[in-house]
């Protein structure tokens, strides 16, 4: 779980096993892995090339996945970034890796990715990836010039599982290293080389032309922000519940069409602060996750943001929550469907849905549970909210409360996210970028 590349790990023990006695006494774990190091760095002849394809880059990319969250190397990222003004993109699971409203933050490369981010590494000369795995929604589906264009992109791909490396894109330079072993290297080659600010002119003209991508982009999706209308538009659902939470929040979030939101326009600023479960997609995850999040960082505000379709599959969690006196707050994206699902069903079957609305039989009328009721019928403090300008301040009331809370929020269910990337399922088609066009390598 802890060293390596971390993650979960499942233990399968059958019942009569734990009904054995044991001839000796267990072993104390921290006897045999605390003093585990798998921090390797990368091979020094592969560093001193990187630094080399870095400095002579004239529109350099880095693109940052979940190892460099799980691997603590968010400071050293910083550093390198800074010094080599080297703008960050980010895949859905490395979000906060480096601050988002950093000037160098690209934000969200993926099939909904925003424009900067998207634009900038799909023309990049230079891309070093850091513990990323280039899954198909990132990669928009693998296809050429969308999210990435390799090659004539040259690839460095640093990570710490070999099996990763050369996996979906062919490699420039592939180094097996833990990131910040390997970021720490660079820095350290990057002092002994005396004329790195000269080589960094060229980079002027580079930033300016991704800063003029944020304006299109920001542009483009500045009209969800102030939409007031009800049920309440997702995107400006997502700002106020960003815009509610403190800065030291764990936003944890399920598995549905609002984690697509929450990516797209929640901006964590800290590598410890968004947490999903973003390429298995267990929905209700975020539902019962945030209460592992309570229990690991007690000192912590933990909002789950889950859709009715997973909260309703595990609504024990709010028994769970009292037992054990845990002051969590759950806001239920409440769209009245399992919207994703319907979603791909309407794109990808002209318009056709089954099972994937929640109506009522005689009326036809939306129907859903009322969730705040249930909470509150299991001692939980529940409360619904219908406009989108009480949201945050709900938010905020949630966590102040210090109990278990559940605010069941109406939000619109036929608005999808913009995003700059394409998604493709084999045999049924493409989708569309929002904004831009295919890139083109000249």
């Amino acid at each position: 779980m802890v060293t390596g590349r971390p993650g979960p790990v499942v233990l399968d023990v059958p019942f009569d096993v734990f009904l054995e006695s044991a001839a000796e006494e267990a072993p104390k774990p921290e006897e045999w892995s605390a003093n585990i190091s798998s921090r390797c760095g990368a091979d020094p002849e592969g560093v001193v090339k990187a630094v080399n394809m870095l400095l002579g880059a004239e529109r350099p990319c880095i693109i940052v996945g979940q190892g460099v969250r799980y691997g603590g190397a968010s400071a050293d990222l910083l550093k390198l970034a800074e010094r080599l003004k080297i703008p960050v993109a980010s895949s859905a699971s490395g979000l906060g890796a480096i601050d988002t409203h950093h000037p160098l933050a690209l934000g969200l490369v993926a099939r909904g990715g925003h424009y900067q981010a998207n634009h900038a590494t799909r023309q990049a000369d230079v891309l070093l990836a850091l513990g990323v795995r280039f899954d198909d929604r990132t990669s928009s589906s693998w296809i050429p010039g969308y999210s990435f264009t390799i090659p004539p992109t040259r690839l460095i791909h640093v990570d710490i599982d070999p099996e990763e490396i050369g996996r979906n894109y062919p490699v420039a330079l592939g180094l097996m290293a833990d990131v910040r072993t390997f970021l720490r290297q660079v820095l350290a080659e990057l002092d002994r080389h005396k004329d790195v600010d000269k080589k960094l002119d060229a980079r002027k003209k580079w930033l300016a032309a991704i800063d003029g991508y944020r304006k299109e982009w920001d542009k483009f999706v500045s009209p969800g922000f102030s939409d007031d209308t009800t049920p309440i538009n997702p995107q400006r659902a997502a700002l106020e519940i960003d815009k509610g939470l403190p800065e030291d929040a764990i936003l944890v979030s399920d598995i549905g069409v609002h984690h697509n939101w929450l990516l797209g326009y929640c901006k964590p600023r800290r590598p410890d602060s968004l947490i999903g479960s973003m390429g298995f997609g267990p929905m209700g995850f975020g539902v019962a996750g945030v209460l592992g999040a309570k229990f690991a960082a007690p000192d912590r505000p933990c909002v789950s943001v889950c859709g009715d379709g997973a909260f309703f599959m595990h609504a024990s969690v709010l028994g769970t929550a009292v037992e054990y006196d845990l002051p969590v707050v759950w806001v239920v994206w409440n769209n009245y469907a399992y919207a994703s699902i319907r979603g791909l069903q309407r794109g990808y079957l002209k318009g056709r849905e089954l099972a994937t609305d929640f109506h009522d039989p005689k009326t036809g009328e939306r129907y859903n549970p009322d969730f705040a009721a249930m909470a509150r019928s299991c001692g939980v403090e529940g409360v619904r909210v219908d406009r989108a300008g009480d949201l945050a301040e709900a938010v905020r009331k949630g966590i102040a409360a210090n109990k278990p809370y559940l605010i069941d929020v109406d939000i619109a269910a036929d608005i999808n996210p913009a995003g700059a990337g394409v998604w493709e399922l084999p045999g049924l088609g493409q989708s569309m970028p929002s904004i831009g066009t295919r890139y083109q390598p000249g």
